[in-house]
């Protein structure tokens, strides 16, 4: 059984593989208007150096990214269905890893709220969804099925999940993993998605997360964030 995630009081609970974190501290509750909401939007400047710019376009053309669930009651999962999203896209080589954001600014804090809850009835009911990878006429379905995920909790309210690739009728192949963290800062709802190899190559997504968070948290207070000192970002693959 699932515990509501603003009922979550302990850090690093999972249950069924989500992990309910619950709220370090809270800022503004104010709903951003879509300039400041850009704003608040990660962009290349809050990624390592080696990291660039990606589009919906490119991952549909290598035929591989954050996955996006043939089952359409699973994408809530990765993206948001407000009509305010805003979304970006980054990689760090064309094979990746590839991470997507997107952020929505809800009508009060009740809504954004619950927004996390259709993410946690999302999670509950999509414990495996399938996606069609490969470019061209190359593509085959692959399953992804959920997994334990342990990161900090993140602004009002947060939870995160890991899901790890399956081959349909294959024998194995190379670890591939998709994880999603989403969080609530007043009446906004950030997630960040990464997919990519299980290996070294892939660093985890807390950084990422815990970045496109500060973000908002500082855009919510009426600041204008700068970018970190030690990120330089790069120019678009």
């Amino acid at each position: 059984m699932y515990t509501h995630l603003r009922a979550a009081a302990v850090t690093g609970v999972a249950l069924l593989g989500l992990t309910l974190l619950p709220a370090e501290h809270s800022v503004g509750t104010d709903t951003l208007p879509e300039r400041r909401l850009r704003t608040a939007l990660l962009d290349t400047m809050d990624f390592p150096e080696g990291w660039a710019g990606d589009s919906a376009r490119s991952a549909r053309e290598r035929g591989f990214g954050v996955p996006q669930p043939q089952e359409r009651s699973c994408r809530a999962l990765f993206d948001s269905a407000e009509d305010t999203a805003e979304r970006a896209g980054f990689a760090k080589t064309e094979s990746g890893p590839f991470v997507t954001t997107v952020l929505a600014s809800h009508g009060s804090q009740d809504a954004a709220r619950a927004a996390l809850a259709t993410f946690e009835r999302t999670a509950a009911e999509c414990r495996t969804f399938h996606t069609r990878e490969g470019p061209g006429r190359g593509t085959v379905t692959v399953a992804y099925e959920a997994a334990d995920l342990d990161l900090k909790g993140l602004g009002d309210e947060s939870a995160a999940l890991r899901f790890e690739r399956r081959a349909e009728g294959a024998g194995g192949g190379t670890p591939v993993v998709a994880d999603v963290v989403i969080a609530r800062v007043g009446a906004q709802v950030v997630r960040v998605a990464q997919a990519g190899r299980d290996d070294r190559g892939t660093d985890g997504l807390e950084p990422i997360a815990d970045r496109a968070v500060e973000k908002l948290e500082q855009v919510t207070e009426g600041e204008d964030p700068a970018p970190p000192p030690d990120q330089p970002g790069t120019t678009r693959l």
